[in-house]
């Protein structure tokens, strides 16, 4: 009930309390029952959006794009071909390759013949191994670079937009296009100096956003950053919440509540039932049909209701309404909240 309707309701009760007491009847106030219901203790921040991995593909070598094998915006597996470089000539140095280290082979193989035969000696058959060393180091260079021709992906993920053309000349490290995990999602945000003993990990955190008003997307918290920011006194933090469905995109702006307690079984009154008195709270009951005045603890405050950690049991009658004109041991007659006078 809001406070308008509860002024509205006391209007209403006044008149009724007075006529009452002038002819002798008990004075009519509005009385609740305790509810239960999950409560939360929670630490509300911002962060961010990151994807779990996220790369540019860039060739390692320069060369013509010779054809693009992938689509803007698909799912890859780990492996699948992107992007064919045009491999002419890194094609030629391999066979140039092959057949210098076959000629570096026979080489060797004269030179080991003519050094048993005492026909030559250690010095040029060890030449000899030695080229041949060089023409195998040679040819494996030469069958690397024909294989980063290939552009592949390093893992799953899904590819952005792409950034070059078949017929482009790149350069080495040249950006070709983005790859994202996107399942699960990591969470960046920060928490003030004096909430840092508050966070741990393993605590469960929960995300909302405007994209999606009303739903709340549960994660934990996976890494704690062990040094504070001297700026601005803050720990960074990082969550990782789970994207099955890829509803929630790397680089959204969100909410985050990080979980400290939660009460399952929080018992809670309506709000205008607390009854301030100094640094001390009370409500006013109705037991056997009389006021009787207890001092509660409070604990969160929310949408109307009062958690109420000490003094109630949960199957009292408060009195939500005309508790100000009533004093413990009055006799009093009653109306359940949201039924009228």
């Amino acid at each position: 009930m809001s406070a308008r309707s509860c002024l509205w309701l006391l209007a209403a009760l006044l008149p009724i309390v007075g006529f009452a007491q002038e002819n002798g009847l008990a004075p009519l106030v509005e009385i609740a029952e305790p509810q239960r219901a999950l409560v939360r203790d929670e630490l509300i921040t911002f962060g961010s959006l990151r994807s779990d991995e996220s790369v540019m593909i860039r060739p390692e070598i320069e060369g013509r794009i010779a054809a693009v094998h992938f689509r803007e915006g698909e799912a890859v597996k780990a492996g699948e071909l992107l992007v064919s470089l045009d491999d002419a000539i890194t094609r030629a140095e391999l066979a140039q390759a092959r057949a210098n280290l076959d000629l570096a082979e026979k080489n060797y193989q004269r030179a080991q013949m003519l050094f048993q035969r005492g026909a030559s000696n250690a010095q040029a058959r060890d030449e000899a191994q030695s080229q041949q060393q060089a023409m195998r180091a040679s040819l494996a260079l030469a069958q690397a670079r024909l294989d980063k021709t290939q552009i592949r992906a390093p893992y799953d993920g899904v590819l952005g937009l792409r950034q070059v053309s078949i017929g482009d000349y790149l350069s080495a490290g040249q950006d070709i296009v983005n790859l994202e995990v996107l399942d699960p999602l990591k969470v960046d945000f920060r928490v003030p100096q004096k909430a840092v003993s508050q966070v741990r990990i393993g605590q469960p955190i929960e995300l909302s956003l405007d994209a999606y008003p009303g739903e709340r997307f549960r994660g934990e918290i996976v890494a704690l950053n062990p040094r504070l920011d001297e700026v601005g006194r803050s720990q960074a933090i990082r969550a990782q919440i789970a994207n099955a469905d890829f509803r929630l995109k790397p680089g959204q702006f969100v909410k985050v509540s990080v979980i400290l307690a939660e009460r399952p079984a929080a018992l809670l009154i309506p709000e205008e039932a607390v009854m301030p008195m100094g640094q001390l709270q009370f409500v006013n009951l109705v037991v056997d049909g009389k006021v009787e005045r207890r001092q509660i603890r409070i604990g969160q405050r929310q949408r109307g209701k009062a958690e109420v950690r000490e003094g109630l049991q949960g199957n009292e009658w408060v009195i939500t309404a005309g508790w100000q004109k009533v004093e413990p041991g009055d006799e009093v007659r009653t109306v359940e909240r949201g039924e009228g006078a």
